[in-house]
């Protein structure tokens, strides 16, 4: 049981959750730089669309995401399923109009649907010559590297923590005092869903 009376108790808890308040706001200031630079509709060749390295080139993606999202591009051409959404611009041809669409998402246009304006991590335009439309494709990507803080308490002892996560595995670090490390733990994610 924790004694929250103990003022030493009350300086530790609150060191951590100043720490933690602190690694949760620059995480958000750095997702939201990210978010911004990545969120510009990107207009790539129809071909381009299936290529994982000039997907990731383009996209600036990882070669494991490139070939998720070119894959499942490629899964959506083939099987041509009916558009969420349906709308039409004024263009003088397939590329202008693939433009004018990637500009209009960019400046959030009230004319374009919810669904082509809606963020995501990657908006992708591409001109289709052989059927005479523009795709747009909403790309949503696993975000692999995450920023943790926390606190652990055993034998009725608070310990603050921070952490760090790479795809599947994740490490974490303890302290009581803030001077040194007193637990550590690492773990492997055996599963998803």
């Amino acid at each position: 049981m924790i004694d929250m009376q103990d003022p030493g108790t009350q300086k530790k808890v609150l060191a951590v959750t100043v720490l933690s308040g602190i690694c949760i706001i620059a995480g958000m200031i750095y997702g939201c730089h990210k978010e911004q630079k990545a969120t510009r509709p990107t207009v790539m060749p129809y071909q381009d669309t299936t290529d994982p390295v000039k997907a990731a080139n383009k996209l600036k993606l990882s070669d494991d995401s490139a070939r998720a999202v070119t894959k499942e591009i490629y899964r959506i051409q083939q099987t041509q399923p009916t558009p969420q959404v349906t709308y039409y611009v004024q263009a003088p041809d397939l590329t202008s109009g693939a433009e004018t669409v990637a500009r209009d998402i960019q400046e959030d246009k009230p004319s374009v649907p919810a669904a082509a304006r809606e963020k995501t991590d990657r908006t992708v335009v591409t001109a289709d010559h052989d059927r005479q439309k523009v795709d747009v494709y909403k790309v949503n990507l696993r975000k692999p590297h995450k920023i943790k803080a926390g606190l652990m308490a055993v034998d009725g002892k608070t310990y603050g923590g921070v952490g760090y996560q790479a795809g599947r595995w994740e490490g974490m670090v303890y302290t009581r005092s803030g001077r040194k490390i007193e637990a550590a733990a690492v773990t492997y994610t055996i599963a998803e869903w």
